[in-house]
């Protein structure tokens, strides 16, 4: 079959090109592909970081993955909008593939539906997440402006296809879990029988640091180490400020800043346990991060996350925003650490979480 992948690729930073990246490896093995991608993705005032790309990626490297690949879309530019669709047009694809994120991709993916539904060209939304996770009424609506104009959906948890038909009841959804990111892994660094945890990603309010704080507080008599990776995107102050009237400064560590795919095997190494206390979230590519590094996680009980994580096998499920409960989640591991978590979490992903399995569900649109 002839595709179009239109999406950010390396060297962007961020899991949603290292997610693309992976689909478009996958689909380059099994279809004709032509991939388009970002010479400019954000505008720099709106991105708000110190860079959006990786400097120890080269797009060189990604440039010889792929026959037909090019760098030329700016997402700020219209001219180019209309020069990736004369490409697409010259190209004559069967499907036209664009993941959907958030509501700052609307004025180009709404030209892109009008001129490729004109030229008869099937489109597929991948929706990584339906809503923005810190969304607004404005965002929220430009979400369902764009894809009630949508008739082919694929989501990653039965709760994005539930939000899906309260706007568009008609499109054709399917739902295929989060595939795995996988990496290389540096061997396990372990010293003495504590137990290390890791909090990793964008460090951003629904995401519950603080009230993973507060479990760390209570579990104050054993012998557990928490390490913070990422970027502070709000309110640094604040967290250091709640280590401090919790008293656990030597418990906690802070890995403040972007980390390069090297440096986030070593912070998974180190890890026994993945934490993720969200109080929101629909999907999350820090999960299908860990099991990639085949590390459990304790996950709260919001978005997809039950239907990715099997409790008690590749990892375990508590209620959101509730410290104590976190707490007693922690515990269990600590009681339980000779689960094979690594083995369930391989049998869990291959049969569910593949890239493999993500196109075999893009190809099932074709016979629709």
């Amino acid at each position: 079959m002839r595709i179009c992948l239109i999406a950010p690729l390396p060297p962007f930073r961020g899991g949603i090109a290292k997610y693309c990246h992976s689909l478009a490896l996958e689909l380059e093995q099994r279809h004709e592909l032509l991939l388009l991608s970002y010479q400019r993705q954000y505008p720099e005032i709106l991105y708000g970081r110190s860079s959006q790309v990786d400097p120890d990626v080269r797009k060189e490297t990604i440039l010889g993955h792929f026959a037909r690949l090019s760098y030329d879309i700016d997402s700020a530019n219209p001219l180019s909008w209309r020069q990736a669709a004369q490409a697409i047009g010259a190209f004559q694809p069967e499907m036209v593939i664009i993941p959907w994120w958030v509501a700052y991709w609307t004025p180009l993916y709404l030209y892109l539906l009008f001129v490729l539904k004109r030229r008869g060209i099937r489109v597929l939304f991948l929706c990584i997440n339906v809503y923005e996770h810190e969304g607004s009424r404005l965002k929220d609506l430009l979400t369902r402006f764009i894809l009630r104009r949508v008739d082919d959906i694929i989501v990653h948890s039965r709760q994005e296809l539930d939000l899906i038909r309260t706007f568009n009841r008609t499109a054709s959804v399917k739902i295929q879990l989060l595939p795995l990111f996988l990496y290389d892994a540096p061997p396990q660094e372990k010293t003495g029988t504590g137990l290390r945890l890791l909090f990793f990603g964008f460090v951003r309010s629904y995401k519950g640091l603080d009230t993973l704080l507060q479990a760390l507080a209570i579990l104050k008599k054993y012998d557990i180490l928490l390490r913070v990776a990422g970027e502070f995107w709000h309110d640094k102050g604040g967290y250091l400020k709640l280590i401090r009237e919790l008293d656990l400064s030597d418990r906690v560590e802070l890995v403040d800043g972007y980390l390069p795919e090297m440096e986030m095997g070593r912070q998974f190494s180190w890890a026994d346990l993945v934490v993720l206390p969200y109080k929101k979230s629909i999907t999350s590519g820090v999960l299908a991060t860990a099991y990639g590094f085949r590390k459990p996680v304790l996950v709260t009980d919001v978005g997809g996350f039950s239907e990715a994580v099997e409790d008690g096998r590749t990892g375990r499920i508590v209620p959101p925003d509730d410290p104590r409960a976190l707490a007693e989640g922690i515990l269990w591991f600590l009681e339980n650490r000779e689960t094979d978590f690594a083995g369930n979490i391989s049998s869990f992903t291959a049969e569910k979480m593949s890239w493999s399995s993500l196109v075999d569900t893009i190809e099932g649109f074709r016979g629709t």
